[in-house]
């Protein structure tokens, strides 16, 4: 194998090896609360949408984008399809999402006992206790 090509091998296998990515520590915290963190998510998401008073839903766009273009050798602007992403307000039940968000917080309060006895074990649970509350 040349030099090069070994090169270009530890480069293309470095991101699978863990180079940069999350410490030990991070990564055993992540498994601790995947299971958790799924309800957090969408319960951070319905207070959003609670305090804005309505949600946001992607849609997909297209519009016509001038480009520069040749046509018959002459220089021209010609219009090309370009599709976008645009976040759009849509009304909410707001009885439903509270009920939702109250079902979403039993089930987090449930899970939390598991979830934190799993992460006291990535190191988190001491340096927890350790650290002064934020002011």
């Amino acid at each position: 194998m040349t030099p090069r090509l070994r090169l270009l091998c530890a480069i293309g296998l470095a991101p699978l090896a863990g180079c940069g990515g999350l410490s030990p520590e991070a990564r055993c915290f992540a498994e601790a609360t995947a299971e958790y963190r799924g309800p957090w998510r969408e319960a951070r998401r319905i207070e959003a949408d609670l305090v804005r008073g309505h949600a946001l839903h992607r849609v997909e766009v297209i519009r016509l984008a001038p480009v520069d273009c040749h046509e018959g050798g002459q220089r021209n602007t010609c219009l090309v399809e370009r599709r976008e992403w645009e976040l759009r307000p849509v009304a909410i039940d707001e009885g439903l999402h509270r009920a939702r968000l109250a079902t979403l917080e039993a089930r987090m309060a449930a899970l939390r006992p598991a979830a934190m006895a799993a992460a006291a074990g990535c190191g988190y649970g001491d340096r927890a206790e350790a650290r002064p509350p934020p002011e």
